[in-house]
């Protein structure tokens, strides 16, 4: 992508992700075997390997993630010449299709419509989609768009309520299922109250804690036996977690508390604790 755009194309993680799983799946179509480990996390796909180990360095920004390649030998990968080459083409073809894709958003669109792995999954994606377009408004607030209204947002957003509802797998995802139940009633009530930026936050911890219990654990490609048997360990912590989260969000739901620096600190506690878990299962 680098040389393709002439260094003029930033690549960030999300992005990256997305096109390592489009360059696996084409070559598996292929028949050509790359053993790339693969995990479903919020997202969609992303590789499941520290950086070192793709050749690339992360790098935070104002905008996210960003990815840089780094100089490797040919000798650093251990795979045929005729698989390289393959390897190349593919990869060149991505750079050629999405150079000019400056928007993010529209390879994870693409990623979902194709390979959502369950259509709940899908759906999610599609509520995430329209709650990112609300604005939070309070009760004794109305905006000239009906949309954009307290009642307007439960209007807005009831029936993916219920296409979630009616698209659930319990028999696949049914460790998370009490879970889920509890984010959808407190967030039908948040909804209600135009608390939208609660709404976005609750949502976005929700379908964390949901990767780490479901999603990596039901769909992933090349995973060690051993990293599959860590992610179930570790699912009571990650609802016992998130049950703090769901307290939390509850107080706020029947308070319309709406102190947002409260609420980003919630949602930081969790998130660090995430991080403290996965860093003390890699040691």
């Amino acid at each position: 992508m680098d040389r393709t755009s002439d260094g003029k194309k930033t690549v960030y993680k999300t992005e990256f992700n997305k096109l390592c799983f489009l360059a696996y799946n084409k070559l598996e179509e292929d028949n050509e075997e790359v053993d790339l480990p693969l995990r479903w996390y919020q997202f969609g796909m992303e590789v499941c390997a520290p950086p070192g180990q793709l050749g690339v360095q992360f790098e935070s920004d104002s905008r996210g993630t960003k990815v840089t390649p780094k100089s490797l030998s040919r000798s650093a990968f251990e795979i045929s010449g005729e698989l390289r080459e393959r390897i190349v083409q593919v990869a060149q073809r991505l750079a050629n299709q999405y150079q000019h894709t400056y928007d993010t958003e529209e390879i994870v669109d693409e990623s979902y419509n194709e390979f959502a792995p369950t259509e709940f999954v899908s759906k999610f994606h599609e509520f995430r989609s329209v709650l990112d377009d609300l604005e939070s408004g309070q009760p004794s607030l109305m905006a000239f768009d009906d949309s954009q209204s307290v009642d307007g947002h439960i209007e807005t957003l009831r029936p993916h309520f219920e296409a979630l509802v009616t698209s659930y797998p319990k028999d696949t995802y049914n460790e998370a299922y009490p879970e889920y139940r509890q984010w959808d009633s407190i967030s039908r009530q948040l909804s209600k109250n135009g608390q939208i930026d609660q709404l976005k936050t609750f949502t976005a911890v929700f379908w964390e804690m949901f990767s780490r219990v479901e999603l990596q654990v039901n769909h992933n490609e090349n995973i060690p036996a051993s990293k599959k048997a860590e992610w179930i360990r570790g699912r009571d912590q990650e609802r016992d977690n998130f049950a703090e989260v769901i307290t939390e969000f509850r107080s706020i739901a029947l308070d319309q508390y709406s102190d947002s620096s409260y609420l980003d600190d919630v949602a930081e506690q969790y998130s660090d604790v995430v991080r403290n878990i996965a860093q003390n299962v890699s040691e």
